[in-house]
């Protein structure tokens, strides 16, 4: 053994919690078994989580390394397009141009147009932030299991 505590130290009453994720995380096992397409079981937005002793424990005892090392290869290289700040953008010049073209009065336009940049930039931002977390952790994955050639 590592000299890592065991996985789910959360059942333990008084076991310290995991610094990284919230209490409960580790309950049930977070790494799918040999053979599956993905290593780990949670699909999020970032795409893997975020590393601790734990989960690494858990990837080693499940012996899949390799494949979390393709996997992040494959998403790290993926096509990173921003959907969301084109359908935002699409979305706003929609209201924008319907706002116009009604009877409203040229202030209730302009504004429409000024919340509708806004929002535009708020999802740009925010979809920005998403994908800069999303190769960091894999950045920080990268350094555990390696860097694919």
């Amino acid at each position: 053994m590592s000299g890592l505590p065991a996985r789910a130290p959360e059942r333990h009453e008084g076991a310290p919690a995991c610094p990284v994720h919230p209490y409960g995380y580790h309950l049930k096992p977070r790494v799918n078994e040999a053979g599956s397409t993905r290593v780990f079981r949670d699909a999020s937005v970032l795409g893997v989580p975020r590393r601790c002793a734990l989960l690494e424990e858990e990837l080693m005892e499940s012996e899949r390394e390799l494949d979390l090392l393709d996997e992040l290869w494959v998403r790290e290289r993926a096509a990173n397009g921003r959907p969301a700040t084109v359908i935002g953008a699409a979305a706003g010049a929609a209201v924008a141009v319907t706002v116009a073209l009604s009877d409203a009065s040229t202030g209730a336009a302009v504004a429409t147009g000024i919340v509708a940049a806004g929002g535009v930039l708020a999802i740009a931002r925010a979809e920005a932030v998403a994908v800069a977390t999303r190769l960091r952790r894999i950045r920080d994955w990268h350094r555990r299991v390696g860097v694919p050639r």
